[in-house]
């Protein structure tokens, strides 16, 4: 195994296995839930423009959005003939959103009551979150897509997408900053694991053409 394929499983299984002890954490753990909740509150306190800014662009990151944005990575990855980074942000669009949900169920708890703060709180089954992890995966599955030449604006057009749906669901007091963080290991776990097989497969492919060639990464370099 290549150092480059290494580097991304590693990452993948760093983001899979934080993902308990963040839950942990921001359950149990006094100063990381105190800190939890006192950024919600003051991201909850925003009112008038930023309030009906982030009721807009929270539904970006539900399943219709998600569906219809999903769609069009596919068109764009085709349009580019990248058939097989198509099928990788199928993949990672599904695979993440799936994990998601079953997280959301599998580690229901309730950290605070709503009456002991005097404000509504995110629900029991708040982490991860999952309108965050739809937004990041339709952002990671749009650089999956693109040629390289594309890639920085894709992660332009990705980061503001991801970072306006993960601020909106605080500002609507539907998920703590640790069901944002969460969301995102989760995407991340998914990517860099998705990655990692890809350049796995690359230089197998490379390997068999020419054993004496060392395999080029696509994923830097590639100029397509």
């Amino acid at each position: 195994m290549t150092r480059r394929v290494k580097a991304p499983l590693f990452a993948a299984i760093v983001c899979a296995a934080a993902i308990a002890p963040l839950a942990a954490l921001a359950y149990s753990y006094g100063p990381v839930k105190a800190q939890d909740l006192s950024l919600l509150s003051h991201l909850e306190r925003e009112t008038g423009r930023v309030h009906d800014l982030a009721t807009a662009l929270v539904y970006l990151g539900d399943l219709g959005s998600l569906l219809i944005l999903g769609a069009v990575i596919v068109a764009i990855g085709l349009f580019f003939g990248r058939r097989r980074e198509v099928v990788a942000a199928l993949v990672l669009i599904a695979g993440a959103n799936v994990t998601t949900q079953a997280l959301k169920s599998l580690l229901e708890h309730v950290r605070y009551k709503a009456a002991e703060q005097g404000w509504e709180l995110p629900w029991a089954n708040s982490f991860p979150s999952g309108h965050t992890t739809a937004a990041a995966t339709l952002a990671v599955g749009l650089l999956f897509v693109v040629p390289a030449r594309h890639r920085l604006a894709a992660a332009v057009v990705g980061f503001l997408l991801t970072t306006a749906v993960g601020f909106s669901v605080m500002v609507l007091s539907w998920h703590y900053p640790s069901d944002v963080l969460g969301a995102f290991l989760v995407v991340g776990a998914w990517a860099f694991a998705i990655l990692a097989v890809m350049r796995f497969r690359e230089d197998r492919v490379a390997a068999v053409d020419d054993p004496s060639r060392r395999p080029t990464d696509r994923w830097a370099v590639s100029t397509e």
